[in-house]
């Protein structure tokens, strides 16, 4: 159950990165457009570099997270789940507490935080259920039960 848990928040907040993060006047921009910004923030340079390398690498680490659930590597998938979740909702929550700027020439728009945050919750709630969980595979030797 926590495998699914977790797939569904990985598929949502990669789903959110590509909504609206920002608008400006009647422009929305994802959260990839808004890294184009990042010179404009101060991010220029090596900082820069690592923000985008981390957030662009994110849809990556998803899948890899999504192909050890389904090779039954639960327990890696869990620990890479975690570290998306974490990296994703570190990012989301600031921008979804921001919240909808409205009437704001340029502000947060809060569909792309919200739904990436959501997902970022999902993932960690899925993986912390993996982790925790008891079950093992039994193992059958050629003589009976071990």
């Amino acid at each position: 159950m926590g495998a699914a848990i977790a797939a569904v928040g990985l598929i949502t907040s990669v789903t959110g990165t590509f909504l609206p993060w920002l608008k400006s006047g009647t422009t929305t921009r994802d959260s990839y457009e808004v890294l184009s910004l990042r010179d404009l923030a101060g991010l220029d340079g090596v900082a820069g570099g690592v923000v985008t390398a981390v957030w662009v690498g994110l849809t990556p680490l998803a899948m890899i997270a999504a192909v050890l659930y389904v090779v039954r590597f639960r327990r890696i998938a869990g620990c890479v789940g975690l570290l998306f979740g974490t990296i994703a909702g570190t990012v989301a929550l600031p921008a979804a507490v921001q919240g909808d700027s409205k009437g704001a020439l340029v502000g947060i728009s809060i569909a792309g935080p919200a739904v990436t945050l959501a997902g970022a919750v999902l993932t960690i709630v899925g993986a912390i259920t993996v982790l925790t969980s008891n079950r093992r595979s039994a193992v059958r030797t050629p003589g009976g039960n071990p």
